[in-house]
């Protein structure tokens, strides 16, 4: 009788055990991120672009096809290589669904890179974005951060060819010997490591001559975890995050000397890990929609 008491509050025990141990797991060891969203950030709302970016013609409108974005208004005033200044009044948009972060920009004026060669190699023009993702006001690698670059041919005024980088925070040993936002695929080329895997997906861009403005517009996941060692951002179904943001538009050149001007500050050239007064985004995958404007989830 008192062997199968014994044996009774074993199992007992051992149920309560499993249990605990299942608790502690899912609670504390596989936790969910839920940030608590300040007064004053931006708030990505649920949105996913219509029609789809790999669906867009050569020619859109970003105002139809990111109708429902956050909209940031901001006015880029970046000093060129002949100390004239170039002032391009632009929008930032951006939504998310389940699975990727839409950043989009229209810069009007922004017209072709002056770097580039009337019959010879054509220097891009630049937009990034760049996130302190663990929203702790000190950049650490590897951090998370998206670039997308456009060539417009001189002297034709056209749109010749647009690509897209992931962005790290990582230090640079060669050129600039300092922590510094790097093209990821640059890092993995000087350490020898062939990995292809990247956040950014869809892109598009378009370019109207007759005004100089460039509309630019990509996809880049939210959760990559194969690329965790490289690429910070990677939020979990139900979770929300609150992190710092900075957004650049840039020129750049044969040299390292780019031109850049940055929102809310300049960064460029400061070299500076402090994200203390950078902006907050917020993203909440707590409460997804049936559907974002009439387009299924």
């Amino acid at each position: 009788m008192i062997s199968k008491r014994i044996l009774l509050f074993s199992i007992l025990f051992l149920i309560l055990g499993i249990s605990l141990f299942s608790f502690v797991f899912t609670n504390l060891l596989n936790h969910s991120r839920m940030d608590t969203i300040p007064e004053g950030a931006y708030i990505v709302p649920w949105m996913k672009p219509n029609p789809p970016i790999q669906q867009l013609p050569d020619s859109f409108s970003i105002d139809a096809v990111m109708a429902n974005a956050l909209r940031i208004s901001i006015i880029f005033t970046i000093t060129m290589w002949d100390n004239s200044t170039r002032v391009i009044p632009s929008t930032v948009y951006l939504g998310h669904d389940l699975e990727y972060l839409y950043v989009g920009g229209k810069f009007v004026g922004m017209h072709s890179n002056p770097a580039s060669e009337p019959y010879g190699w054509t220097q891009p023009n630049v937009f990034n974005i760049y996130f302190d993702v663990a929203n702790s006001g000190t950049l650490t690698t590897p951090e998370a951060g998206s670039r997308m670059l456009v060539t417009i041919d001189v002297p034709q005024e056209t749109l010749a060819v647009d690509s897209w980088s992931d962005m790290m925070w990582i230090y640079e040993p060669v050129t600039y010997k300092h922590m510094i936002w790097m093209p990821t695929k640059n890092y993995l080329r000087s350490i020898g490591q062939g990995q292809t895997v990247f956040s950014t997906a869809y892109h598009a861009a378009d370019y109207d001559n007759s005004t100089g403005t460039l509309t630019m517009l990509f996809a880049r996941s939210l959760s990559r975890p194969e690329i965790a060692n490289i690429n910070a951002l990677q939020m979990k179904a139900g979770e929300r995050w609150v992190m710092g943001f900075l957004i650049e538009l840039e020129f750049q050149s044969t040299t390292i000397d780019y031109r850049v001007d940055g929102w809310p500050m300049t960064t460029y050239g400061v070299w500076s890990n402090d994200s203390s007064l950078w902006p907050k985004l917020a993203i909440d995958l707590s409460n997804p929609p049936a559907t974002y404007t009439g387009v299924p989830l």
